[in-house]
């Protein structure tokens, strides 16, 4: 089942990541059939790491290690997602003003980094071959998504984003500038 999963990881992220940037290239924002297949696109690895894992209460340094790492990165993604101030903002429905309050100041991606985060202090908890190829298909799968939605954003504010990201790394304020 496992193996399956991830397999299937490929196809879906191929069919969500072409879609999403057919559709906002085309309507500059998502319908729901977008929507879902990005959410399909994330849930697919992370089913993997449901299969893989026995979630139980912290019980050594590095189970306490993940729920540190995956409470952070619960609270860096709902920090970021409530910068947008906006409900449609943050479903892509109204691209409103570029936020670059909050935690935007030091990353242009903090919800996909705390989605990130999360997923690594869960996967701290019962590590294995299988939770480092769930990770691993999240972390391309997020890159490619940014990489989307990143040229959107270029079309949308122009040259106000592209000295956004300039000023902004685009994950870690560690990690250089990417632009």
């Amino acid at each position: 089942m496992l193996l399956l999963l991830l397999t299937l990881t490929v196809p879906v992220s191929t069919v969500a990541l072409l879609h999403a940037r057919r559709e906002y290239r085309k309507r500059g924002k998502l319908t729901a059939l977008g929507m879902g297949l990005l959410c399909l696109m994330l849930f697919v690895p992370n089913l993997v790491l449901e299969y893989a894992t026995t979630y139980q209460m912290p019980s050594t340094l590095l189970d306490l290690l993940g729920v540190l790492v995956g409470g952070a990165g619960i609270a860096l993604c709902l920090i970021g997602l409530t910068a947008f101030r906006s409900v449609e903002k943050v479903f892509g429905l109204d691209p409103g003003k570029l936020t670059t309050a909050g935690p935007y100041r030091w990353s242009r991606n903090p919800q996909y980094v705390g989605y990130f985060l999360f997923l690594l202090g869960f996967a701290l908890n019962d590590w294995s071959l299988w939770c480092l190829a769930a990770l691993l298909a999240v972390a391309i799968c997020l890159h490619l998504l940014v990489l989307v939605e990143e040229e959107h954003l270029r079309r949308i504010y122009g040259e106000q984003y592209v000295e956004f990201c300039l000023s902004v790394p685009r994950y870690a304020p560690w990690g250089g500038r990417s632009t």
